[in-house]
């Protein structure tokens, strides 16, 4: 499909398929290929298969000067910010300051946040996406939030419960809320 050039079908094959898989067939390919599939993913899509690329960064860098523009901006703002803060330590830091010049305000101060603990840290590694419920909550509103607001969380199988001052409580795992009656005090 791609010698016949057929873009169409290549990105309704990719869009059916997992990221995972998508960015295994990815690697495989010549580096010009590479580019070439890449660059016909929706933006959503190539911003999940990008990150399933950090087991070769070497490639992550190659696509990226491969890309448009525009295409870097927003897989760089979609990207989780552990994934992204991986990427960019592995870069030169021009490189990287380059790239974080590109992000939204918003993303641009978490990667620079996540950017400042030390290299080899855990705050490196960690994630600010993440579902934080208060403690005096029933299982419901629990339940509620995680609907209306877990979309936005890169891990949901552990619930943080924190107090009115967002000190962290307790983590519980989401099986509990799931087996509890709705009604039932977090805390």
């Amino acid at each position: 499909m791609i010698e016949a050039r057929d873009f169409a079908a290549l990105r309704e094959l990719f869009s059916e398929m997992p990221p995972a898989d998508v960015a295994e067939i990815i690697l495989d390919l010549p580096e010009d290929e590479q580019v070439i599939i890449f660059r016909i993913l929706p933006h959503v899509l190539a911003a999940d298969v990008f990150e399933y690329l950090d087991v070769d960064v070497e490639a992550q860098q190659q696509l990226l000067r491969g890309m448009a523009h525009e295409q870097v901006v927003s897989i760089l703002n979609e990207m989780s910010p552990d994934d992204r803060t991986a990427l960019l330590e592995e870069l030169p830091s021009a490189a990287a300051r380059q790239l974080i010049r590109l992000l939204t305000p918003e993303e641009r101060q978490i990667a620079q946040a996540l950017l400042g603990y030390p290299e080899g840290s855990v705050g490196r590694l960690m994630t600010p996406d993440l579902v934080a419920v208060d403690a005096s909550w029933t299982v419901g509103e629990v339940l509620a939030y995680i609907r209306e607001h877990g979309q936005d969380s890169e891990t949901l199988n552990v619930i943080y419960v924190v107090d009115d001052r967002g000190k962290l409580i307790d983590d519980i795992r989401i099986r509990e809320f799931l087996l509890k009656p709705l009604e039932t005090k977090v805390s």
